[in-house]
C-alpha cells in the first residue's frame, strides 16, 4: 500500500493512494469547485492543525463515526481518517456531504482503507511516497 505525506510536524498526517500511485485525498481538494475553494483551505488548515497539534478534540470539527473512523469536517467537505500508533493519522479520502447523515458508501469506504492499512503494516508492504 502507498501513502502520501500530507503534514508532518509533531504527527504526521498521511493520505492513502490507490494502486496506480493516485491519491484520492488529495485528487478530491485540488479538483474542488470554486463555490468549495473556502472549505476546501479550511480543511487543508485543519489537516495542518492536526499535523501541530493532532486530531481536533471539538465534536463538531472532528468525531468518530464508525469503529476505527473519524471524521474531519470544513463546512461541507468531510474527509475520513484513522489513528495509527506513533502519533500517525491516515486519511482514507474526502467527499462533499449533501444529507445529514454520512452515506454508508463512504464510510465502509474508509473501514476498507483502515482493513488495507493494517494488513499492509502487518506483511510490512507499506510505502510513504513525498
Amino acid at each position: 500500500m502507498r501513502l502520501r505525506r500530507v503534514h508532518r510536524a509533531r504527527w504526521e498526517v498521511l493520505a492513502v493512494c490507490d494502486a496506480r500511485g493516485g491519491c484520492p485525498l488529495l485528487d478530491f481538494l485540488a479538483g474542488l469547485e470554486a463555490n468549495l475553494a473556502a472549505d476546501g483551505r479550511a480543511m487543508l488548515r485543519l489537516l495542518a492543525f492536526a499535523a501541530e497539534q493532532g486530531p481536533p478534540r471539538n465534536v463538531e470539527v472532528s468525531h468518530k463515526i464508525a469503529g476505527e473512523v473519524w471524521e474531519l469536517i470544513a463546512g461541507r467537505l468531510r474527509v475520513l481518517w484513522f489513528y495509527d500508533e506513533g502519533r500517525l493519522v491516515v486519511c482514507s479520502h474526502g467527499f462533499v456531504k449533501r444529507t445529514r447523515k454520512t452515506p454508508s458508501a463512504e464510510i465502509d469506504r474508509a473501514q476498507a482503507s483502515c482493513a488495507a492499512y493494517l494488513a499492509a503494516k502487518q506483511h510490512r508492504i507499506l510505502r510513504n511516497e513525498d
